[in-house]
């Protein structure tokens, strides 16, 4: 019962990342139905995707292998976002104080922790999932054995990478909580994990390409990866009771275990992160003054390096693009011999792919999307500064500039080395850079002013799954997309150089007015904004 009470007690505050700040006038149906069509807009993009799979696999009856595909795929991303999702939810939760205090077993502790984790995943699965068990079924035509089995395998999807996921968390909270530094080494650790991961992606991308006309010697490699999977593709084509009671332990099994052996040392991790969270130097120093926009700068520049999961998740696309960068400058122009459709990426100018890949990156990297929201109930302090609302919000964009424009301004300059590339391409780079920082700074504070989350309970909920970052992404990605859709449609038209410029014309264009609707509109949002 009391692990009931608890569970509606932490869902119920937790959960509310699927909803979005509304109007008070606003209907329920209009708050319940906007999440629900931007799940349904992504599950329809992926769904197209998995249908050119299948239909190339469905005459040779081997649809299921679209399945494992993607179970694969599915469990990896639960892997690789649950090392980062665990810090916030596990470890960092605000209510972690409270919850100890109280008479409950440490053992329903974690597993409340490692429910919710779970959910969250679950929940994000299923735009992956459910297009691709749907295009199997009208491929197919399964019996019904199959939807039981199907049910059974989303629900378990999740169980055993997050478990992973956690261990891997609580070794990268350990080492880091042994050090004053354990913010910074939490980062690096946690960006170490994903250099791995890009690195192997690359190897196995390579390697599958090899035998890509081989599906089944495909499925047979993924099921020996991964055990369940190769438990569940014999249920969908052969059921037998024992192959489905062995998929049910093989999951509930190592989640019993390590909620049985990570209560034991739960505790104690937290406890030692906090005692050396509360040392403090006490030395006395000189008063600095400082110009408020500086001042307020360190405070996001202080604010942002505390939060791991905030540096990881924003550094994602700046860690890819100095990858990626430093990968073209070892292998040259043959690094771009990737074929797309009958699309090949060498016959573009290696200048202009790179001018577009920054402006992918650019586009994607949203820092200031929660940047008003993690503030929380200290903003009400940052409101009683002698500062205005516009040197405020200023800070928050030059916070962006500082972040991102040297990780930009290095691979630009490995790349211009590397390619001797010609004047005019790095002018259009460089702007390039400088714009896409600044309208996603802008438009990233203009949405997290309209949906502010101040209430949250980790810095996760924020980052990763308030309304302002999803939508933050999705206008990035429509930018991204209209923008190398009008460069291939004008390309009829105009020479490339034209388009570049036609580009950053127009970027230029939407700079200006996003900032004038922040200045104007945002300062009063600001100041509405209570705690």
């Amino acid at each position: 019962m009391k692990t009931f009470s608890l569970l509606k007690a932490a869902l119920s505050q937790d959960m509310n990342l699927f909803k979005y700040r509304a109007k008070r006038n606003s209907s329920k149906i209009k708050k319940i139905m906007f999440p629900i069509f931007l799940f349904i807009l992504v599950s329809f993009f992926i769904g197209k995707y998995v249908y050119m799979i299948a239909e190339k696999l469905a005459p040779f009856n081997l649809t299921y292998v679209m399945l494992s595909m993607f179970i694969i795929m599915v469990t990896m991303l639960t892997f690789i976002g649950g090392i980062y999702k665990s810090q916030g939810i596990l470890f960092d939760a605000k209510d972690n104080d409270l919850l100890f205090s109280l008479p409950i077993k440490r053992t329903q502790i974690l597993f409340v922790r490692i429910f919710k984790l779970y959910l969250f995943e679950f929940i994000y699965n299923l735009m992956f999932i459910l297009p691709a068990l749907t295009i199997y079924v009208y491929f197919v035509k399964p019996s019904f054995s199959f939807y039981l089995v199907s049910i059974i395998m989303t629900i378990l999807i999740p169980i055993i990478p997050a478990v992973i996921s956690c261990f891997i968390g609580y070794l990268i909270k350990l080492l880091s909580s042994k050090s004053k530094k354990k913010k910074l080494i939490q980062t690096i650790l946690s960006g170490i994990v994903f250099i791995a991961f890009f690195y192997l992606s690359f190897n196995i991308e390579t390697f599958i390409a090899n035998i890509a006309d081989k599906a089944t010697s495909i499925n047979e490699l993924l099921t020996k990866i991964y055990y369940p999977l190769g438990l569940y593709i014999n249920l969908i084509t052969n059921f037998k009771i024992l192959d489905l009671l062995k998929l049910l332990l093989v999951n509930i099994i190592p989640l019993h275990i390590f909620i049985m052996i990570g209560s034991i040392y739960y505790f104690n991790i937290i406890f030692k992160s906090k005692e050396i969270s509360i040392v403090k130097n006490n030395k006395k120093g000189r008063v600095i003054s400082r110009k408020p926009i500086i001042s307020l700068t360190r405070k996001e520049l202080k604010r942002y390096l505390s939060s791991p999961i905030y540096m990881f998740n924003t550094g994602f696309g700046l860690l890819i693009l100095i990858t990626f960068t430093v990968y073209i400058c070892l292998k040259g122009s043959s690094a771009l011999s990737i074929n797309f459709e009958n699309f090949n990426f060498s016959d573009i100018p290696t200048s202009i792919f790179y001018y577009f890949f920054v402006l992918v990156v650019g586009f994607l990297t949203s820092i200031s999307s929660s940047s008003i929201s993690l503030e929380g109930k200290t903003i009400n302090i940052t409101k009683s500064l002698p500062v205005s609302e516009k040197d405020i919000l200023n800070s928050k964009i030059l916070t962006c500039f500082i972040i991102e424009l040297p990780f930009i301004l290095f691979s630009n300059l490995l790349f211009f080395i590397r390619f001797k590339v010609a004047f005019f391409y790095m002018v259009l780079i460089l702007l390039i850079s400088i714009l896409s920082i600044f309208i996603n700074a802008t438009i990233g504070l203009i949405v997290n002013l309209k949906y502010p989350k101040m209430n949250a309970s980790n810095d996760t909920e924020i980052v990763k799954q308030s309304i302002s970052s999803v939508i933050s992404v999705f206008i990035g990605m429509f930018i991204i997309f209209i923008s190398i859709v009008s460069a291939i449609y004008l390309n009829k038209y105009f020479s490339l150089d034209n388009i570049l410029l036609i580009n950053i014309t127009v970027l230029l264009i939407i700079a200006i007015i996003s900032y004038i609707i922040l200045i104007k509109w945002g300062q009063k949002e600001y100041k509405q904004i209570n705690v």
